[in-house]
């Protein structure tokens, strides 16, 4: 397992925390986000913004607790997956296409901020 070594785990820290605010956001105001990403479009059921939102409190938990590599490649997969899948959800329900593409934006934005911190942690290791 690489360890981060002292400058490492900052950026890491930061993707994690960032992680967490948008995961209390969709959690606690899951109706209002909801409503935010949809624009014209059908609105999501707040459920499933309030899970997906306690997935990412707990991913950025989990960056925080521990800011290390293999947990920083998982989150960055997990990310990636979610943003594909979110493109696959868009395609099949076409109603939800702009919260769906807004939801595959957002994650992989993050992919790729998990991505910058992956490249600053192997170089520090």
């Amino acid at each position: 397992m690489t360890k981060i070594r002292p400058k490492g785990p900052a950026g890491v820290r930061i993707w994690g925390a960032a992680t967490m605010v948008v995961g209390v956001a969709m959690t606690i105001r899951g109706r209002r986000v909801a409503e935010a990403v949809s624009g014209s479009g059908a609105v999501p059921n707040p459920a499933v913004v309030r899970i997906l939102g306690g997935r990412q409190l707990l991913q950025g938990g989990a960056l925080l607790i521990r800011p290390e590599s293999p947990l920083v490649i998982g989150a960055l997969a997990v990310d990636a997956l979610h943003a594909t899948s979110m493109v696959g959800a868009a395609i099949v329900w076409p109603r939800y296409r702009r919260a769906a593409l807004t939801s595959a934006a957002v994650a992989t934005a993050s992919a790729g901020a998990g991505a910058l911190v992956l490249r600053g942690v192997l170089r520090t290791a």
